[in-house]
């Protein structure tokens, strides 16, 4: 039987933007998503390594793809073990359409399509890396060549528009406070399923919830966190319509210690914190599988 003597915690958290505003108060932009510019990225700034895509994923899209390809939660790094397969952020609200009808509407990070084949994802808003790379990969601090010529969300800056050059970091232009961070945003306007709602009066080609989603991922290789990699989600409302009953979740497959065992593992939410973990619940698997 393995013990589990340290744990990896991954922590998600979500800032709600979603208070009520007027179209005089908010002035929708216009980023869209768009999957042509789906990338990944490799977190791996301390003990934890896995794979990062750029519309709300983490970890692997199934057990067909190979640890070399696209990398689930493996601790620690590099020796092929594995703790959590995948994460995904989810998103819902209840609105009303155009014909009066209450809609429950829920956006989700992927596995979801059209009729006709289209994506109905969330999807990434071009600009935030640089696609000009043979391999499109998602912005990284520690590699420049990732970043964009400029940052879309950092035009308005008076003394120094787009900060073309600089990395745009969670804790300020150029603070690598983090060993490793990634930035992307991502965008639900193409779930087009309820076609009598709109969730902005200027561009009725807009469709979901008019939501604008920033991630960023963050690892430190201090020893008191060298087993945490952080997701801070940042989810706005970028369209003219209130969004007044509005729910988020945060899909975990296959929990701590699995191969079998992950029966017994429990995930939990501080609501004072706002930090979601797992653990296993007697702390012991048989084996952690790959």
């Amino acid at each position: 039987m393995y013990k589990n003597s340290l744990k990896i915690f991954t922590f998600l958290i979500c800032l709600l933007l979603l208070a009520s505003v007027t179209t005089a108060q908010h002035e929708p932009s216009d980023e869209r998503g768009d999957p042509r510019f789906r990338a990944k990225g490799q977190m791996e700034g301390n003990r934890i390594r896995a794979s990062i895509f750029n519309h709300g994923q983490s970890g692997r899209y199934g057990g067909e793809f190979p640890i070399s390809e696209q990398t689930p939660y493996e601790w620690p790094k590099n020796t092929g073990k594995v703790y959590l397969a995948l994460t995904g952020l989810l998103v819902g609200a209840e609105v009303v359409d155009e014909a009066g009808n209450t809609q429950k509407i829920i956006d989700v990070m992927n596995y979801r399509q059209s009729p006709t084949g289209q994506s109905w994802n969330f999807e990434p808003v071009p600009g935030y890396f640089n696609n000009k790379l043979p391999e499109q990969e998602i912005a990284n601090s520690e590699k420049p060549e990732t970043w964009p010529d400029f940052w879309p969300d950092k035009e308005n800056d008076q003394l120094d528009p787009g900060w073309a050059g600089s990395w745009n970091g969670f804790f300020g232009k150029n603070r690598f406070n983090a060993d490793m961070e990634m930035f992307y945003r991502a965008s639900d306007d193409r779930y087009e399923r309820y076609s009598d709602y709109f969730p902005d009066s200027t561009d009725r080609t807009r469709k979901g919830l008019g939501i604008l989603l920033d991630v960023r991922v963050m690892t430190w290789s201090q020893v008191l966190v060298q087993d945490v990699m952080y997701h801070i989600h940042s989810i706005m409302n970028d369209g003219t319509e209130d969004l007044d009953k509005v729910g988020t979740t945060i899909w975990f497959a296959d929990f701590v210690g699995g191969d079998g065992d992950s029966q017994d593992d429990i995930s939990e939410f501080d609501l004072i914190e706002d930090i979601l973990w797992a653990r296993d619940s007697d702390h012991r698997a048989p084996r952690l599988w790959q």
